[in-house]
């Protein structure tokens, strides 16, 4: 067929050659809008996702500034963060809940479930310096916190120290499982307790402990 073509139509080697590539070329560019159709089909484009995006960009967007981390170093110095403004009128300890809590300068969201969960242990706080038995609550930090803070003192579920055994006696802070036995133990041996100079005779009770179950515990 090639050969006929040649020889009916008179063109040189060249010329055929051109031919072919011309075709070639014709049959792509008929093919092209075909193949980019079955490819790329359209998309219809919501215009309620589009609100929706852009409602996030600007949310996430707005006033942040994005700075590359080799000029970060530059401007480092030059950069203020707003710091929390301290109180004028203290927090009442037994009263706050975590989220008034936080409104102390040097609390935190942690350190407030802490201070929460401390106080329930506890039944309330009876004086400030409670806070520094508050898990990581140092006495740096309760030094910048203390002015910032009252306590209305409570009066917390006591327990009758002449009548629990030690599985009543195990909400009562301060003491170990040791310490809660031998005040039972010490009962059943001399009797009942009388006041807390009583419990002064127990070895394994010193006065610091003894000074802060005081008000926890009751003797009728």
């Amino acid at each position: 067929m090639v050969l006929y073509l040649k020889k009916h139509l008179s063109i040189t080697k060249k010329e055929w050659n051109g031919l072919v590539i011309l075709v070639i070329v014709i049959a792509l560019v008929v093919a092209v809008p075909y193949v980019d159709h079955r490819l790329y089909k359209d998309t219809t484009i919501n215009a309620k996702t589009i609100d929706r995006a852009a409602a996030t960009l600007t949310h996430n967007a707005v006033n942040k500034v994005y700075i590359s981390n080799n000029k970060s170093s530059a401007v480092a110095g030059n950069i203020v963060f707003a710091k929390k403004p301290r109180l004028t009128v203290p927090v009442e300890l037994n009263a706050a809940d975590s989220a008034r809590l936080t409104t102390i300068y040097g609390i935190g969201p942690s350190f407030a479930r802490r201070i929460v969960k401390y106080r329930r242990l506890l039944g309330g706080f009876v004086n400030k310096e409670q806070l520094k038995e508050v898990y990581g609550l140092d006495a740096e930090k309760y030094a910048e916190i203390q002015a910032q803070v009252t306590v209305t003192p409570v009066s917390p579920k006591k327990v009758n120290v002449n009548t629990a055994g030690v599985d009543e006696l195990k909400h009562l802070p301060y003491l170990t499982f040791k310490q809660k036995n031998a005040i039972v133990q010490y009962r059943l041996q001399h009797g009942d307790y009388a006041s807390v100079n009583d419990m002064r005779d127990i070895a394994i009770l010193d006065e610091t402990t003894i000074n802060k179950i005081k008000p926890y515990i009751t003797f009728k």
